[in-house]
């Protein structure tokens, strides 16, 4: 095994593997961090994607945006808002 001295740069470059962010993604992202606590989307269900595929989504989204959100499916959509902050009590 060798190991070399890199710069931090490229490690910080390196670390965001995993997923390639389709569009479809950052457009989500994007949705996401503008969302403001006393509102709401949905997420249209169309044919040949499931409501389960745009949950997962949608979670994926969030975990890189930094945010939790509550999830629900009805119909045809599935909707999502911030979730509430816990507090300790």
């Amino acid at each position: 095994m060798k190991i070399i001295d890199i710069d931090q740069k490229e490690m910080i470059a390196a670390s965001k593997r995993g997923r390639a962010r389709s569009a479809e993604t950052q457009q989500l992202i994007n949705v996401i961090k503008n969302l403001g606590r006393k509102s709401a989307k949905a997420v249209i269900i169309e044919s040949g994607v499931t409501a389960a595929k745009i949950r997962s989504r949608l979670t994926y989204a969030a975990k890189l945006a930094g945010k939790r959100l509550k999830i629900a499916v009805r119909d045809d959509r599935v909707m999502f808002a911030i979730a509430p902050r816990k507090r300790r009590q």
